[in-house]
């Protein structure tokens, strides 16, 4: 097996924005870049970065995403909005399977991100 470097390897850039049904504030402009992926086991790893708004995010029942926030400020609420996280640079975090909430970019963000979803 190969040992990696994120900086040695140049992955294509996706550039997307909420769809307008999820869509809370703004439309922010998310990057991302995706390093590694291993489907025989379910792993996938990469960067990520967003222009200040908030969209719904619902995370399918196998996966599981933990983050770590390198720049910038962000807020994840659960559904009915009963429990707010804020995240800044250094903060480090796990989203479970199946959560369905708001995902608000309260300054212009970035972090590093790995999925799992179960096979």
């Amino acid at each position: 097996m190969t040992m990696l470097r994120f900086y040695d390897i140049t992955p294509d850039i996706k550039q997307q924005h909420p769809d307008e049904d999820r869509r809370i504030r703004g439309n922010p402009l998310r990057t991302s870049q995706e390093y590694f992926a291993n489907d025989a086991h379910g792993v996938r790893s990469g960067t990520w970065s967003a222009e200040a708004g908030s969209y719904r995010i619902a995370l399918d029942e196998d996966k599981h995403e933990f983050f770590h926030i390198l720049t910038g400020k962000v807020e994840i609420s659960n559904e009915d909005g009963s429990t707010t996280l804020a995240y800044g640079p250094g903060d480090t975090g796990i989203i479970p399977p199946g959560f369905k909430g708001v995902f608000d970019i309260v300054e212009p963000a970035s972090k590093f991100w790995v999925v799992t979803e179960r096979r």
